[in-house]
């Protein structure tokens, strides 16, 4: 259930929505924003139920019958929703939007709404034509509700006009168990919820060919890394480096990878049962520079976000390692 995700994740936008619910006092556009990956679509979807439904449970939307469906099914006859996640939100449809709701509502609840996602990626004219519309809503019954990751690309005269709603990030152990729950490996769910703050975002991450070859690579570092690094190295320049024009991400999810590793030596964080917590637990007992070693690790992936040569950047990293271990 939506409202039990929100109670949980987000208390202080629920505690914002069910005051507005309870006592009928609406913004006529509010703006939910938050980094991707956070429940603000759900919440949009949630709140519009919550206009409509007449089976509530406890003064909420009960999220099961015909209206509440159709409002997370993008069905209902009076809910326009504008995604702006795959391709930019233009001016005609924002046009087409004021059309409709200057028309009479379709459905018994009289009640209108509209839900633009990732609204900061239409064009400036939509935006402007949004803006006047939000001026000059038709009617006390018309609802928006804007969905932003980046809300400093909006316009502020659009900002200044919705009440803001912020999310806050969740936690890594959210995503990692959504992560599983959609079917994904829990070590690729493990790493991957430190890294990408987003469950779709992680299963298309998990499939690519510089995450699938990014974890080998930081897999045979761990395992050579106080055995024999120079053995790592000469594998690692024969065959990654040079065979890929992806070389550079490659290395970068190797950091990432490596850094959650020695991070959690450090931390004492178990949980895994795979390659990477027997390392960790086989690192853990010896006593190793971890935390110097982090720094170089820190200071490579640096290096890599600019303008350095990627093998001097991996032979440098490796011959400071050598010199603290």
């Amino acid at each position: 259930m939506i409202k039990d995700k929100l109670e949980t994740t987000q208390p202080i936008v629920f505690k914002t929505l069910s005051n507005a619910i309870t006592n009928r006092k609406f913004a006529h556009a509010y703006l939910f924003t938050g980094v991707r990956g956070t429940p603000k679509k759900e919440a949009a979807t949630w709140f519009a139920q919550n206009l409509v439904c007449e089976h509530k449970i406890d003064g909420f939307a009960c999220e099961v019958c015909d209206e509440c469906r159709r409002i997370s099914e993008n069905k209902y006859a009076d809910l326009i929703y504008l995604d702006g996640t795959d391709a930019t939100i233009k001016k005609d449809s924002i046009l087409h939007l004021q059309e409709q709701f200057s028309k009479t509502a379709l459905e018994k609840s009289g009640k209108k709404f509209y839900i633009l996602d990732m609204a900061e990626n239409a064009t400036t004219e939509a935006l402007n034509s949004l803006l006047k519309f939000l001026e000059e809503p038709n009617g006390q019954d018309t609802q928006a509700i804007l969905i932003v990751d980046s809300i400093d690309r909006l316009l502020p005269t659009i900002i200044s006009r919705c009440q803001i709603i912020p999310f806050k990030p969740l936690n890594v152990e959210h995503y990692y168990e959504d992560g599983i729950a959609s079917g994904l490996d829990p070590l690729d769910s493990y790493i991957l919820s430190h890294i990408v703050k987003d469950v779709d975002h992680m299963k298309d991450t998990s499939e690519t060919e510089e995450y699938q070859t990014g974890r080998v690579v930081a897999e045979r570092f761990v395992s050579l890394f106080d055995v024999d690094i120079h053995r790592f190295l000469v594998w690692f320049e024969t065959e990654i480096l040079g065979s890929k024009e992806k070389d550079k991400e490659i290395v970068k999810m190797m950091l990432e990878i490596l850094l959650i590793f020695f991070r959690d030596v450090v931390s004492c964080h178990e949980g895994q049962t795979s390659w990477f917590e027997r390392e960790v637990i086989r690192i853990r007992d010896k006593n190793y520079p971890i935390e110097k070693i982090i720094l170089i690790l820190l200071e490579s992936k640096d290096k890599c976000n600019r303008s350095y040569n990627l093998q001097l950047v991996i032979e440098q990293m490796i011959y400071e390692i050598k010199e603290v271990m």
